[in-house]
């Protein structure tokens, strides 16, 4: 049995041997161990090294491996930046309303990776699918007789629920000023305008964790806003900063639509052009807040992930309904129904997807298998 004593000069002759003529090629000449030459700064060389090289040629291949990794990583955002840049610009020169979908698809292209972009699409063209025929529904349900009919009734109703007095009047004249705008306004505002950035990130977010939850997610979104998009044709509401005074209030008390003057304060010009692009498709559509249920559906497929994004989903919820009553875009009513739809679609589509839809595909099966008998379905 050799001793390290006996092992050592074995190695130490190993080492002299290929730094004096190189290490060993295989078959086709490839060189099979780096040679000192190619050692990195700051790396001892094989006779510096002790124990005679292997540990040395094993940083090299490191190193070396890091490098052309880094070095694809950066090709690849680059190639990613460049589609995601050519997105926003094609829609910003195109047609503006189409603007925030190429920002979305902007973030898309920069955080999808490569291996899962089918999956993203085969997701994600649904998704917005669903929103555009929304959208373009949702324009028309002004036209109609009821819109100048009912779309005051809400308001009435919310009245008479609050004996006689509106939250939004009382919360305005608690809090706001519109002479010199407080934090509360700021913070409100920017809880309000981001229901077009996080239900978007939060959807890509679930896609990404567990796509059973996603397609779950997807089927309550497009339950919801099918309710809300009937209500809307039934029962035309105008918002509150939208109604007529004496409606809101018999001592005809203002109710004041707090974002625009935040808008303006932050940048007229620039608030200006981003509601030009955003705008309103329907201004009368109040009831239900359709931002109320979004946010508030946010808080199931959350739920999975722990206490911690349990509390921040609630949280959130709540900022934006306080948010949308405070700053006069929906009347309490209002919320509460977006709340409702949200959890009537959460629920129906895990009902579908849990219960429903795996009847149907083995009834399908069955009928497939006796058409074509032998044909493995």
């Amino acid at each position: 049995m050799q001793t390290g004593r006996t092992r050592r000069p074995i190695a130490d002759a190993i080492v002299e041997h290929e730094a004096a003529v190189g290490p060993a090629d295989d078959a086709r000449g490839r060189a099979l161990a780096p040679t000192v030459a190619d050692a990195p700064p700051g790396l001892p060389s094989p006779e510096e090294e002790p124990g005679g090289g292997p540990r040395f040629r094993r940083k090299v291949r490191l190193n070396t491996l890091t490098a052309r990794l880094r070095t694809l990583r950066a090709d690849r955002f680059r190639l990613r930046l460049a589609i995601a840049v050519t997105l926003v610009g094609a829609a910003a020169f195109t047609n503006r309303t189409f603007l925030g979908w190429g920002l979305f698809a902007t973030v898309a292209v920069l955080v999808v990776p490569l291996g899962r972009a089918r999956s993203f699409i085969v997701s994600f063209v649904p998704y917005a699918l669903v929103w555009f025929l929304f959208s373009a529904l949702r324009s028309l349900a002004d036209e109609t007789i009821l819109a100048s009919t009912l779309n005051l009734q809400v308001a009435r109703f919310e009245r008479w629920l609050f004996g006689g007095q509106l939250p939004t009047i009382v919360l305005q004249e608690r809090f706001f000023d519109p002479a010199r705008l407080g934090w509360q306004d700021y913070l409100l505002t920017g809880i309000h305008w981001s229901y077009f950035l996080v239900p978007h990130a939060v959807a890509v977010r679930v896609w990404q964790k567990d796509t059973a939850r996603f397609r779950r997610f997807l089927g309550a979104m497009a339950l919801l806003l099918a309710v809300g998009l009937g209500i809307y044709f039934l029962i035309p509401s105008n918002p509150p900063w939208l109604a007529p005074d004496p409606v809101n209030s018999p001592a005809a008390v203002q109710v004041f639509r707090v974002m625009e003057p935040v808008g303006k304060a932050l940048g007229g010009g620039l608030y200006a052009a981003s509601y030009r692009v955003i705008g309103e498709s329907n201004p009368i559509a109040a009831m239900p807040s359709i931002h109320m249920a979004i946010t508030f559906l946010l808080v199931f497929p959350v739920w999975c992930s722990g206490r911690r994004w349990r509390l921040v989903a609630l949280a959130y919820a709540a900022l934006m309904a306080l948010a949308l009553v405070y700053l006069g875009e929906h009347y309490v009513v209002d919320v509460l129904v977006g709340m409702l739809i949200a959890a009537y679609g959460w629920f129906a589509a895990g009902l579908w997807f849990g219960r429903v839809a795996p009847v149907l595909r083995a009834r399908f099966a069955r009928r497939s298998a006796a058409v074509m008998p032998g044909v493995d379905v």
